[in-house]
């Protein structure tokens, strides 16, 4: 019952013998061209399985082909920047965490709160001062802090690599200076 429901749907037969007679040249002998082209068609076919894999010659290879999870490539520096650039990156990292976020709303409130005449700006900069070692020590001293948080607390490394190119995602970047 189901064969014959398969083979009377007739439509990808015709719709293949559309594209076998496109395949005519020679209106005498229509089964031969038929026949050639198809085999050529075959032929291209396999060969390109069969190439795919091998390096095409004349034409130039990508660089990028290998480099799409990111490598550095031009001009490995390694920098020591200072102490102070290091904790304002640190405070950057924290203030744009959303785990950290309750713990800097606390300490600016704390602030805020021993020190109510000072205006936004001047809390701001306390906070900033004061919140890199009383992060450490609410961190350490809650049992409750996740593994994320403890990371944070670590300083950043003394020692920062640059290149002067990078290549990631099919692309190259450069740095000017």
């Amino acid at each position: 019952m189901l064969w014959s429901c398969l083979f009377s749907w007739m439509y990808p037969v015709k719709r293949y013998m559309k594209i076998l007679k496109g395949y005519t040249k020679n209106l005498h002998r229509p089964e031969a061209s038929i026949m050639k082209r198809y085999i050529a068609e075959e032929a291209i076919e396999f060969c390109l399985e069969y190439t795919e894999k091998a390096k095409p010659v004349g034409l130039p290879e990508s660089r990028h082909d290998e480099r799409v999870g990111g490598k550095g490539s031009r001009e490995l520096h390694v920098i020591t920047p200072s102490v102070e650039d290091l904790q304002q990156a640190h405070l950057h990292v924290l203030n744009n965490s959303n785990e950290a976020l309750p713990y800097i709303l606390c300490q600016k409130g704390l602030v805020k709160k021993s020190n109510p005449k000072l205006l936004k700006t001047r809390v701001l900069k306390e906070h900033n001062k004061t919140f890199l070692n009383c992060f450490k020590d609410t961190i350490f001293g809650d049992d409750n802090a996740s593994e994320t948080l403890r990371k944070l607390t670590d300083e950043p490394k003394r020692n920062v690599i640059t290149w002067q190119g990078y290549d990631i995602n099919n692309y190259s970047f450069y740095t000017k200076a």
